[in-house]
């Protein structure tokens, strides 16, 4: 995999949404989006995929990382909402300068746009399982951008467009996206960092 950003479109078939805020750490982004911070654990990527797989009628014996004999964890993980089919796993890491968040399939982190940018600017990428395209930009507090790349706007809705992006058509929006986060601001996300334990948020 490479240690760009732009992994993050090949990597996940059933949609995500990325999220990058500029000068917090990964666990106020992790509260912005209304996580309670004694309920962030730090998961890795394969946890947080086993969960997000268990069935509704599963058992906690069906999660082979789950120590069920310690009751001290299984209580914290029960209390974040973690071990009750939680809706939404956000993951949230840090590179130099930025927070980032990951979620599988789901998109809470755009519905909190503003206040992920509070004293700060935020971006934030979205596609679905049915090819959906969204970015969004906000600056303290203001959502000045949320749209579908390569959608005809208004003449006023084409003033409020990422600044600095400009979609061309010649591969994904979400692609040309992350493409323009690693150019634009040098973001890079290695692999190997994103499937270590990584503070994680669950929300119903």
């Amino acid at each position: 995999m490479a240690n760009g950003l732009r992994w993050i479109s090949t990597a996940y078939d059933l949609g995500y949404t990325f999220t990058l805020c500029e000068g917090i750490g990964p666990r106020d982004l992790l509260v912005r989006m209304g996580a309670e911070p004694h309920h962030v654990h730090e998961l890795s990527d394969d946890v947080v995929a086993e969960l997000r797989m268990r069935p509704e009628d599963g058992h906690l014996s069906d999660l082979d990382f789950l120590d069920r004999e310690d009751e001290s964890l299984v209580a914290r993980l029960t209390a974040a909402g973690f071990l009750s089919h939680p809706g939404v796993l956000v993951r949230a890491g840090a590179v130099p300068g930025w927070a980032y968040a990951i979620e599988s399939i789901t998109s809470r982190a755009p519905d909190h746009l503003a206040a992920l940018s509070q004293g700060t600017r935020a971006y934030t990428v979205f596609r679905s399982v049915n090819g959906e395209h969204e970015v969004g930009y906000a600056v303290d507090g203001r959502v000045l951008a949320y749209y579908e790349p390569g959608v005809r706007h208004s003449a006023d809705a084409d003033e409020r467009r990422v600044p600095g992006f400009a979609y061309t058509g010649e591969e994904p929006p979400d692609a040309a996206f992350l493409r323009f986060l690693e150019s634009a601001h040098g973001i890079r996300v290695p692999w190997a960092d994103f499937q270590a334990p990584l503070p994680t948020a669950a929300f119903a």
